[in-house]
């Protein structure tokens, strides 16, 4: 009797894995609540940045999710975690957005622990009036099912995020909370390719299910068995991030293991490929529950940590593995049928902008109707990841549909365009697609400090903002005011003269 309950258990134990499906949830935890302006203050506390940077407008609830999801083979289930806050008191149903995180080691550094920096960014979204989505990807997260991290590696970060998007309709159905059908996606460094990803499989092989409004992937690497395998295997480029060469290798290696075997004739142990002393030290920096995360110790020139003939063959050889693997999560070559801004500066290091130049030609090249490039200049990966956040905010104002209330206002106020942007001695501000009066306008640095104020010119429809002598290279805010007290922030950049 024991053993036929035994198999019994078994039995339903399989049966409910095999049945369950993409989406379906596990949980959905309210972590917190926030006011808008309790938002602002954590925000200030934790980035010294004043809150008028960040203009949160709603409350939010705040909800840790455990959805289902697919593993590396694309076929076997597996339970993922993810961040989705909602505006509280949005006063219409409004448009969800999707926001891809960027390199993380540790699961602490997840968005579904919502305090830190991407758990953050979700909460901001929806302070801005979005359902917010933020998915950790597959085995990221304390609560995700066990598993190395698939860093880089397209179709899970697709499904990680399209599932959690599933998961988020089904919870707003299941709760009488509406939403509209307008779909935002974004994200910055790996979230620019798993946003790109998730795009690409969506007008794919989902376009019965999903249609994208506007898209925005950021800082992110689409060539990566060109430009960004050139600049990996240079025995010259450094990095501030070598341990993101340490993840691709290790999450390409487990991946595409017996593939390797093929190519290679023999199963090559990971540890192998690295010399010492790193070969001693990836075990720990890359297990994402081991708090050891010691970066400093990895070389800054990350193909100068690979054995012999591995460096060699990665640097000179165009059939390497490595770059053979790095070839299936390309993501270039595709024309999106829907709105798109890439966004790149042109002094990132860690990801290369040749890298953008040449995705955004492929694209067009391919009959895309609506995509360009949006390029910041002089800044760091991590600086310009901040005015992606700010230029996405702006961007997606301009289409949405929202509801005839001061959302709509400041849709409208965000129709605004800054040429040149970035500047070095004046920058216009554009008013002729802005239908709505515009009362004012102030312009703040990053201090919060208001700088300049005025009027704009009734007759030209623009403003015209002059860089004074105290005015640093970086990031600026110029707040357009309009009618009801709306208003609506246009990130700006000030260059080197």
């Amino acid at each position: 009797m024991f053993r036929f309950l035994t198999l019994a258990a078994g039995f339903i134990f399989c049966f409910n894995i095999v049945q369950a499906s993409r989406g379906d949830i596990v949980s959905f935890t309210l972590v917190e609540t926030k006011t808008a302006s309790q938002l602002a203050a954590d925000a200030t506390a934790s980035t010294g940045l004043p809150s008028t940077i960040f203009g949160f407008e709603y409350d939010i609830s705040v909800y840790k999710v455990a959805y289902e999801t697919v593993d590396y083979d694309g076929i076997s289930p597996t339970i993922a975690t993810g961040l989705v806050a909602f505006p509280d008191n949005y006063p219409c149903p409004p448009p969800m957005c999707t926001y891809g995180h960027g390199l993380a080691l540790k699961h602490a550094e997840a968005p579904s622990n919502a305090g830190n920096t991407y758990g953050f960014i979700c909460k901001g979204i929806a302070a801005n009036g979005y359902i917010g989505i933020a998915p950790d990807y597959i085995h990221m997260g304390p609560d995700a099912s066990p598993g190395f991290q698939a860093f880089m590696h397209a179709n899970t970060e697709a499904a990680a995020t399209i599932d959690l998007i599933r998961a988020t309709r089904t919870y707003c159905q299941n709760n009488g909370i509406t939403y509209n059908n307008q779909l935002f996606i974004s994200g910055y460094s790996q979230g620019g390719h798993s946003s790109m990803a998730t795009c690409k499989a969506m007008q794919e092989n989902y376009a019965d299910e999903f249609t994208i409004t506007a898209a925005m992937p950021g800082g992110g690497t689409f060539d990566l068995s060109g430009i960004a395998a050139d600049s990996l295997a240079s025995p010259t480029r450094t990095t501030g991030e070598p341990h993101a060469f340490c993840l691709i290798s290790r999450a390409y290696y487990e991946i595409y293991r017996n593939e390797l075997f093929d190519i290679v004739g023999y199963d090559i142990p990971f540890n192998d490929i690295f010399k010492s002393p790193y070969d001693s030290l990836l075990h720990l920096i890359l297990d994402a529950a081991n708090p050891f995360a010691n970066t400093g110790l990895l070389d800054s020139i990350p193909n100068r940590m690979l054995e012999e003939p591995f460096h060699t063959e990665f640097l000179t050889n165009p059939d390497f593995w490595m770059r053979t693997f790095l070839g299936y999560n390309n993501l270039y070559n595709w024309a999106p049928q829907f709105p798109m801004r890439l966004f790149h500066s042109d002094a990132d290091v860690e990801n290369p902008y040749p890298n953008a130049l040449f995705t955004l030609e492929q694209m067009q090249l391919n009959g895309a109707p609506d995509v360009e490039l949006q390029t910041v200049s002089g800044f760091s990966h991590g600086q310009a990841g901040l005015y992606h956040v700010l230029a996405l905010r702006q961007w997606f104002a301009t289409m949405r549909q929202d509801c005839g209330t001061a959302v709509a206002v400041a849709g409208q106020l965000a129709k605004a365009t800054a040429y040149p942007n970035p500047f070095t001695k004046t920058c216009t501000i554009d008013l002729s697609a802005v239908n709505t009066p515009v009362t004012g306008w102030k312009l703040y640095n990053l201090n919060g400090q208001l700088l300049q104020t005025g009027q704009p010119d009734a007759n030209n429809r623009q403003i015209t903002i002059t860089r004074t002598a105290g005015m640093a290279k970086g990031v600026y805010v110029v707040w357009l005011l309009g009618k009801n007290g709306t208003q609506t922030g246009i990130p700006l950049l000030v260059g080197n003269e």
